[in-house]
């Protein structure tokens, strides 16, 4: 067995273009290179593989049945290499890859779904998978390249990561539309007068108070009811707040509320698909409350990859086409 380590790349690219040339000359010219260093890496090619490979006639260098036997090997070989170290391409339509995105339910419910329906459109054989945010180490499995993108509020961000602004929402009291809250005035007395549907996305959201914890070094927000600012907010008036339910998923909350005469507070985008769906309504909160801010994070150098970016790109124009469906209906 011949040692491949002692033949060099370049002696491909020669050897083919010899072949395809059939002469010194030309492959000379075609590759930008002298006679002498074609007949030279001739010379080496040769004694590498032990054969004369070209023999000399008056109407060219013609290959010897080895070289006939090697063009067939080095040919596709070369194309393969010189494919690969090429910029990276991304053919949706053609594309089985299966991207990952790390997300909340209530993201899930509202701009993933319809992330999805283009997803089939554009890209008919990729698949997405959707993990839990709040069962992910989003900075260990964006490093890993385990997740694609992760969608949810965050705070402190390691530079090797890339924030995107995803959406802006707010939050509103949500309850069925017989309730005696629906209509009327909403103050800070009724809203103590209704028992509360509390939403803990996890246990850490409640150790950690506003539901912010730090993961390596970055920073991320458990999207919960906030129930310690409402009882702050409640107690300097000298009221009680009521507590009907606690409950891990937020997708649940609508089915509550529709049923019994718990009220509870959600994200606009998720109050609005669930008035559709059940007899409910919302109000605004009778106290200042700030924007959700919703982010996509990405991995600097592994989110730069052309799939990746247009799942970056898809996720983002599924975001705006909610809300400007949102403003088409709301007219």
């Amino acid at each position: 067995m011949r040692d491949i380590h002692s033949l060099d790349l370049n002696l491909i690219r020669i050897f083919n273009a010899v072949l395809d040339e059939r002469g010194v000359t030309k492959a000379a010219d075609r590759l930008h290179l002298t006679q002498s260093a074609i007949s030279h890496a001739l010379a080496r090619l040769r004694e590498v593989i032990g054969d004369e490979l070209f023999i000399r006639g008056p109407d060219g260098m013609h290959p010897t049945p080895r070289a006939m036997e090697l063009s067939q090997a080095f040919k596709p070989a070369l194309r393969q290499i010189e494919t690969a170290i090429c910029e990276p391409v991304f053919h949706a339509v053609s594309s089985d890859i299966e991207f990952s995105v790390a997300t909340s339910d209530y993201i899930t419910a509202t701009t993933i779904a319809d992330f999805m329906a283009r997803l089939r459109e554009r890209a008919p054989n990729a698949r997405c998978r959707v993990r839990s945010l709040s069962e992910t180490n989003i900075a260990e499995e964006l490093d890993r390249g385990s997740i694609h993108v992760a969608i949810g509020v965050f705070g402190k961000t390691p530079a090797r990561f890339v924030r995107e602004p995803f959406f802006s929402d707010r939050s509103v009291w949500l309850m069925h539309k017989d309730h005696p809250a629906a209509t009327g005035d909403f103050d800070l007395q009724q809203l103590s007068m209704s028992p509360h549907v509390d939403i803990l996305i996890s246990d850490r959201s409640e150790a950690h108070g506003g539901g912010t914890i730090d993961e390596g070094g970055l920073e991320r927000a458990h999207i919960t009811s906030n129930p310690r600012h409402i009882e702050g907010l409640l107690a300097a008036q000298g009221l009680v707040r009521r507590v009907g339910a606690t409950v891990s998923h937020i997708l649940v909350v609508p089915a509550l509320v529709a049923t019994t005469d718990m009220i509870a507070f959600t994200p606009l985008r998720l109050a609005e698909r669930a008035a559709r769906a059940f007899d409910l309504v919302w109000r605004e909160p009778p106290y200042e409350t700030p924007p959700l801010e919703v982010s996509m994070l990405s991995h600097r150098t592994m989110g730069a990859h052309p799939s990746v970016r247009w799942l970056r790109e898809e996720l983002i124009a599924s975001s705006r086409s909610y809300a400007a469906d949102r403003h088409q209906i709301l007219a």
